[in-house]
Protein backbone atom coordinates (compact mmCIF):
# COMPACT_ATOMS: atom_id res chain seq x y z
CA UNK A 1 0.00 0.00 0.00
CA UNK A 2 1.32 3.14 -1.11
CA UNK A 3 0.91 5.68 2.14
CA UNK A 4 2.62 8.61 0.28
CA UNK A 5 0.53 11.72 0.45
CA UNK A 6 -0.05 12.69 -3.67
CA UNK A 7 2.05 15.75 -4.83
CA UNK A 8 -0.23 19.10 -5.23
CA UNK A 9 -0.25 19.68 -8.70
CA UNK A 10 -0.77 22.97 -11.04
CA UNK A 11 -2.70 24.00 -14.49
CA UNK A 12 0.36 24.14 -16.50
CA UNK A 13 -1.42 24.64 -19.67
CA UNK A 14 -5.08 25.04 -21.44
CA UNK A 15 -6.09 24.26 -25.13
CA UNK A 16 -9.23 25.26 -26.74
CA UNK A 17 -10.90 23.38 -29.30
CA UNK A 18 -13.88 24.51 -30.89
CA UNK A 19 -16.65 22.33 -31.21
CA UNK A 20 -18.36 22.45 -34.42
CA UNK A 21 -21.23 21.05 -33.64
CA UNK A 22 -22.59 22.46 -30.35
CA UNK A 23 -21.01 25.80 -31.67
CA UNK A 24 -18.66 25.78 -28.23
CA UNK A 25 -15.46 24.95 -27.36
CA UNK A 26 -14.19 21.98 -25.92
CA UNK A 27 -11.03 23.11 -23.18
CA UNK A 28 -8.44 20.56 -22.25
CA UNK A 29 -6.28 21.11 -19.34
CA UNK A 30 -3.07 19.94 -18.62
CA UNK A 31 -1.72 19.88 -14.93
CA UNK A 32 1.89 19.01 -13.47
CA UNK A 33 3.52 19.28 -10.44
CA UNK A 34 3.08 22.33 -8.14
CA UNK A 35 6.28 24.60 -8.59
CA UNK A 36 5.05 25.94 -5.12
CA UNK A 37 6.55 22.46 -3.76
CA UNK A 38 10.04 23.30 -4.40
CA UNK A 39 9.41 25.81 -1.16
CA UNK A 40 8.54 23.12 0.84
CA UNK A 41 11.12 21.99 3.76
CA UNK A 42 13.39 25.67 2.97
CA UNK A 43 14.07 28.28 5.79
CA UNK A 44 11.78 31.25 5.30
CA UNK A 45 14.73 33.27 3.81
CA UNK A 46 15.70 30.50 1.28
CA UNK A 47 12.21 30.22 0.33
CA UNK A 48 11.94 33.83 -0.23
CA UNK A 49 15.05 33.82 -2.35
CA UNK A 50 13.32 30.74 -4.13
CA UNK A 51 10.48 32.46 -5.25
CA UNK A 52 10.94 34.88 -7.79
CA UNK A 53 13.22 32.08 -9.45
CA UNK A 54 10.86 29.36 -9.45
CA UNK A 55 7.89 31.66 -10.46
CA UNK A 56 9.24 33.57 -13.77
CA UNK A 57 6.04 35.83 -14.68
CA UNK A 58 6.16 38.88 -12.54
CA UNK A 59 9.38 37.81 -10.51
CA UNK A 60 9.12 41.20 -8.38
CA UNK A 61 5.52 40.78 -7.25
CA UNK A 62 6.26 36.64 -6.02
CA UNK A 63 9.33 38.27 -4.51
CA UNK A 64 7.08 40.89 -2.40
CA UNK A 65 4.24 38.44 -1.91
CA UNK A 66 6.47 35.51 -0.49
CA UNK A 67 8.66 37.58 1.51
CA UNK A 68 5.27 39.26 3.05
CA UNK A 69 3.62 35.23 3.53
CA UNK A 70 6.95 34.08 4.96
CA UNK A 71 6.54 36.91 7.98
CA UNK A 72 9.85 38.28 6.57
CA UNK A 73 10.65 42.37 6.24
CA UNK A 74 8.93 43.01 2.90
CA UNK A 75 9.17 46.52 0.61
CA UNK A 76 7.27 46.35 -2.35
CA UNK A 77 8.98 47.57 -4.94
CA UNK A 78 7.05 49.64 -6.74
CA UNK A 79 9.03 50.42 -9.34
CA UNK A 80 10.20 46.83 -10.54
CA UNK A 81 6.78 45.99 -10.10
CA UNK A 82 5.71 48.67 -12.24
CA UNK A 83 8.29 47.63 -15.17
CA UNK A 84 6.76 43.96 -15.11
CA UNK A 85 3.30 45.49 -15.59
CA UNK A 86 4.28 48.25 -18.70
CA UNK A 87 6.69 45.42 -20.00
CA UNK A 88 3.58 42.65 -19.83
CA UNK A 89 1.10 45.06 -21.43
CA UNK A 90 3.52 45.96 -23.79
CA UNK A 91 4.51 43.04 -25.78
CA UNK A 92 0.69 42.52 -26.02
CA UNK A 93 -0.46 45.49 -27.49
CA UNK A 94 2.69 45.72 -29.45
CA UNK A 95 3.46 42.47 -30.91
CA UNK A 96 0.40 39.90 -29.95
CA UNK A 97 -2.46 42.28 -30.95
CA UNK A 98 -0.64 43.65 -34.45
CA UNK A 99 -0.01 39.92 -35.65
CA UNK A 100 -3.26 38.35 -34.74
CA UNK A 101 -5.39 41.13 -36.61
CA UNK A 102 -2.39 40.74 -39.95
CA UNK A 103 -0.42 43.64 -38.99
CA UNK A 104 3.52 44.26 -38.16
CA UNK A 105 4.59 44.29 -34.71
CA UNK A 106 5.80 47.86 -33.71
CA UNK A 107 8.93 46.83 -33.20
CA UNK A 108 10.27 50.60 -33.13
CA UNK A 109 7.99 51.00 -29.97
CA UNK A 110 8.69 47.59 -28.60
CA UNK A 111 12.54 48.61 -28.85
CA UNK A 112 12.50 51.41 -26.28
CA UNK A 113 11.22 48.92 -23.04
CA UNK A 114 15.08 48.94 -23.31
CA UNK A 115 15.82 51.71 -21.64
CA UNK A 116 12.29 52.86 -20.56
CA UNK A 117 11.44 56.12 -21.20
CA UNK A 118 7.83 57.00 -19.77
CA UNK A 119 7.55 60.23 -21.88
CA UNK A 120 8.46 58.97 -25.19
CA UNK A 121 7.11 55.49 -24.72
CA UNK A 122 3.65 56.86 -23.98
CA UNK A 123 3.91 58.93 -27.02
CA UNK A 124 4.73 56.08 -29.60
CA UNK A 125 1.99 54.41 -28.46
CA UNK A 126 -0.50 56.94 -28.14
CA UNK A 127 0.86 59.95 -29.97
CA UNK A 128 -0.44 63.36 -28.21
CA UNK A 129 -3.25 62.10 -26.05
CA UNK A 130 -2.26 63.13 -22.78
CA UNK A 131 -4.38 61.46 -20.51
CA UNK A 132 -6.11 58.62 -22.34
CA UNK A 133 -7.82 57.75 -18.96
CA UNK A 134 -9.72 61.06 -19.15
CA UNK A 135 -10.91 60.34 -22.08
CA UNK A 136 -14.60 60.84 -23.25
CA UNK A 137 -16.29 58.75 -25.72
CA UNK A 138 -16.27 60.91 -28.52
CA UNK A 139 -12.75 61.77 -27.59
CA UNK A 140 -11.49 58.39 -27.92
CA UNK A 141 -13.46 58.02 -31.60
CA UNK A 142 -11.39 60.99 -32.46
CA UNK A 143 -8.45 59.35 -31.80
CA UNK A 144 -9.22 55.97 -33.19
CA UNK A 145 -10.30 57.97 -36.50
CA UNK A 146 -6.83 59.73 -36.69
CA UNK A 147 -5.00 56.60 -35.45
CA UNK A 148 -2.03 58.62 -34.89
CA UNK A 149 0.25 55.33 -34.11
CA UNK A 150 0.19 51.80 -35.16
CA UNK A 151 -1.29 50.68 -31.48
CA UNK A 152 -4.38 53.25 -32.85
CA UNK A 153 -4.76 51.85 -35.71
CA UNK A 154 -4.48 48.37 -34.69
CA UNK A 155 -7.80 49.49 -31.71
CA UNK A 156 -9.32 50.76 -34.81
CA UNK A 157 -9.13 47.47 -36.38
CA UNK A 158 -10.67 45.70 -33.16
CA UNK A 159 -13.58 48.57 -32.56
CA UNK A 160 -14.79 46.69 -35.61
CA UNK A 161 -15.88 43.83 -33.61
CA UNK A 162 -19.19 43.56 -31.96
CA UNK A 163 -19.00 44.40 -28.48
CA UNK A 164 -21.48 41.34 -27.79
CA UNK A 165 -18.44 38.98 -28.97
CA UNK A 166 -17.03 37.48 -26.41
CA UNK A 167 -18.55 39.87 -23.54
CA UNK A 168 -18.58 38.59 -19.62
CA UNK A 169 -18.45 40.14 -16.60
CA UNK A 170 -17.63 38.92 -13.20
CA UNK A 171 -17.21 40.15 -9.95
CA UNK A 172 -14.11 41.51 -9.13
CA UNK A 173 -11.47 39.51 -6.64
CA UNK A 174 -10.66 41.63 -4.00
CA UNK A 175 -7.48 41.20 -1.47
CA UNK A 176 -9.64 40.59 1.46
CA UNK A 177 -11.52 37.77 -0.82
CA UNK A 178 -8.09 36.52 -2.03
CA UNK A 179 -6.97 36.12 1.30
CA UNK A 180 -9.76 34.29 2.47
CA UNK A 181 -9.17 31.73 -0.17
CA UNK A 182 -6.23 31.11 0.59
CA UNK A 183 -7.13 30.45 3.83
CA UNK A 184 -8.94 27.59 3.27
CA UNK A 185 -8.03 23.99 2.51
CA UNK A 186 -6.75 23.59 -0.65
CA UNK A 187 -9.81 23.16 -3.52
CA UNK A 188 -12.04 24.56 -5.81
CA UNK A 189 -11.73 28.66 -4.99
CA UNK A 190 -15.42 29.18 -4.27
CA UNK A 191 -17.72 31.39 -6.35
CA UNK A 192 -16.37 33.10 -10.08
CA UNK A 193 -14.77 35.84 -9.87
CA UNK A 194 -11.76 38.08 -11.91
CA UNK A 195 -8.55 40.02 -11.67
CA UNK A 196 -6.99 41.95 -14.36
CA UNK A 197 -5.93 45.27 -15.38
CA UNK A 198 -10.02 45.90 -16.30
CA UNK A 199 -10.60 45.94 -12.63
CA UNK A 200 -7.65 48.48 -11.88
CA UNK A 201 -8.86 51.18 -14.35
CA UNK A 202 -12.61 50.50 -14.35
CA UNK A 203 -13.25 53.67 -12.65
CA UNK A 204 -11.21 56.18 -14.77
CA UNK A 205 -13.36 58.22 -16.49
CA UNK A 206 -13.01 56.74 -19.86
CA UNK A 207 -13.74 53.01 -18.72
CA UNK A 208 -16.49 53.81 -16.47
CA UNK A 209 -18.16 55.37 -19.57
CA UNK A 210 -17.30 52.49 -21.88
CA UNK A 211 -18.52 50.07 -19.28
CA UNK A 212 -21.81 51.76 -18.63
CA UNK A 213 -22.54 52.04 -22.52
CA UNK A 214 -21.04 48.61 -23.70
CA UNK A 215 -19.91 46.63 -20.42
CA UNK A 216 -16.57 44.68 -20.51
CA UNK A 217 -16.51 43.95 -24.30
CA UNK A 218 -13.36 42.63 -25.99
CA UNK A 219 -12.39 46.09 -27.17
CA UNK A 220 -12.81 47.22 -23.59
CA UNK A 221 -10.58 44.83 -22.11
CA UNK A 222 -7.78 45.57 -24.25
CA UNK A 223 -8.25 49.17 -24.30
CA UNK A 224 -7.81 48.55 -20.45
CA UNK A 225 -4.31 46.75 -21.05
CA UNK A 226 -3.69 50.01 -22.86
CA UNK A 227 -4.74 52.29 -20.03
CA UNK A 228 -3.34 50.20 -17.40
CA UNK A 229 -0.08 50.67 -19.11
CA UNK A 230 0.24 53.87 -19.12
CA UNK A 231 -0.63 54.50 -15.60
CA UNK A 232 2.27 52.58 -14.76
CA UNK A 233 4.16 54.76 -16.00
CA UNK A 234 4.43 56.68 -13.51
CA UNK A 235 4.44 53.96 -10.55
CA UNK A 236 2.78 55.09 -7.19
CA UNK A 237 2.73 53.18 -4.14
CA UNK A 238 0.43 50.18 -3.55
CA UNK A 239 -2.30 50.80 -1.33
CA UNK A 240 -1.73 48.34 2.51
CA UNK A 241 -2.80 44.49 1.42
CA UNK A 242 -2.96 41.18 3.55
CA UNK A 243 0.01 39.33 4.09
CA UNK A 244 0.95 37.71 0.89
CA UNK A 245 -0.52 39.47 -1.68
CA UNK A 246 0.74 41.53 -4.09
CA UNK A 247 -0.78 43.22 -7.67
CA UNK A 248 0.87 41.71 -10.31
CA UNK A 249 0.85 42.72 -14.22
CA UNK A 250 -1.79 39.54 -14.84
CA UNK A 251 -4.27 40.13 -11.60
CA UNK A 252 -3.99 39.76 -8.05
CA UNK A 253 -1.48 37.28 -6.95
CA UNK A 254 -1.79 35.31 -3.42
CA UNK A 255 1.39 33.14 -1.53
CA UNK A 256 0.13 31.63 2.19
CA UNK A 257 2.67 30.02 4.26
CA UNK A 258 3.28 27.76 7.03
CA UNK A 259 6.40 27.33 8.73
CA UNK A 260 7.33 24.98 11.57
CA UNK A 261 10.61 24.38 13.34
CA UNK A 262 11.67 27.12 10.98
CA UNK A 263 11.26 25.63 8.31
CA UNK A 264 8.15 26.15 4.98
CA UNK A 265 5.82 23.25 6.02
CA UNK A 266 3.14 23.98 3.53
CA UNK A 267 2.75 27.06 0.52
CA UNK A 268 0.37 27.21 -1.38
CA UNK A 269 -0.18 30.19 -4.58
CA UNK A 270 -3.15 31.34 -6.03
CA UNK A 271 -1.98 33.34 -9.37
CA UNK A 272 -4.55 35.44 -11.08
CA UNK A 273 -5.05 32.06 -13.91
CA UNK A 274 -6.49 30.53 -10.55
CA UNK A 275 -9.59 32.48 -11.35
CA UNK A 276 -9.13 33.63 -14.89
CA UNK A 277 -8.60 30.19 -16.09
CA UNK A 278 -10.59 28.42 -13.30
CA UNK A 279 -13.27 25.77 -15.01
CA UNK A 280 -16.59 27.50 -16.18
CA UNK A 281 -14.99 31.15 -15.28
CA UNK A 282 -13.77 34.32 -16.90
CA UNK A 283 -12.03 32.72 -19.97
CA UNK A 284 -14.80 29.54 -20.48
CA UNK A 285 -17.38 31.70 -20.66
CA UNK A 286 -15.76 34.64 -22.70
CA UNK A 287 -15.38 32.08 -25.18
CA UNK A 288 -18.93 30.64 -24.87
CA UNK A 289 -20.09 34.51 -25.85
CA UNK A 290 -18.39 34.04 -29.08
CA UNK A 291 -20.52 33.84 -32.03
CA UNK A 292 -19.31 30.75 -34.67
CA UNK A 293 -18.10 31.61 -37.87
CA UNK A 294 -14.77 32.69 -39.93
CA UNK A 295 -14.23 35.70 -37.48
CA UNK A 296 -13.94 33.26 -34.73
CA UNK A 297 -10.12 32.80 -36.08
CA UNK A 298 -8.90 36.39 -35.49
CA UNK A 299 -11.22 37.23 -32.26
CA UNK A 300 -10.04 34.26 -30.07
CA UNK A 301 -6.71 35.31 -29.50
CA UNK A 302 -7.51 38.59 -29.33
CA UNK A 303 -9.87 37.96 -26.14
CA UNK A 304 -6.93 35.01 -24.90
CA UNK A 305 -4.60 38.76 -25.19
CA UNK A 306 -7.11 40.70 -23.66
CA UNK A 307 -7.81 38.09 -20.59
CA UNK A 308 -4.04 37.70 -20.23
CA UNK A 309 -3.29 34.16 -18.46
CA UNK A 310 -0.05 33.16 -16.49
CA UNK A 311 -0.11 29.82 -18.88
CA UNK A 312 0.18 28.87 -22.25
CA UNK A 313 -3.41 28.68 -24.19
CA UNK A 314 -3.06 26.94 -27.47
CA UNK A 315 -5.69 27.24 -29.32
CA UNK A 316 -6.33 24.60 -31.83
CA UNK A 317 -6.61 26.41 -35.62
CA UNK A 318 -3.02 28.12 -34.48
CA UNK A 319 0.66 26.47 -34.51
CA UNK A 320 1.65 27.77 -31.32
CA UNK A 321 0.08 29.12 -28.45
CA UNK A 322 -1.96 31.91 -28.61
CA UNK A 323 -0.92 33.36 -25.87
CA UNK A 324 1.96 32.93 -22.80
Amino acid sequence: MNSRVPLPRALRSLTLVPDGRAGGWRVTREEGPDPAAALIGRTPEEAARLAPLVFNLCGAAHAFAARSALGLPAAADAETMARETVRDHALALLHTVPVALGMAPDRAALALLARLDGAAFHAALVGDASNLSSFSPSELEAWLASAPTPTARAFARIREADPAEGRVHLPELSADVLAATLARPAAAIGSHRETGALGRVAATPLMTALLASEGPSLFVRILARLVDGLAHLAPRPAPPLPAGIAPAARGLLGHRAEVEAGRVKAYRILSPSAWNLAPGGLLERAFAALSPGWRTRWLAPLLVCAINPCVPVTLSFATEPAYA
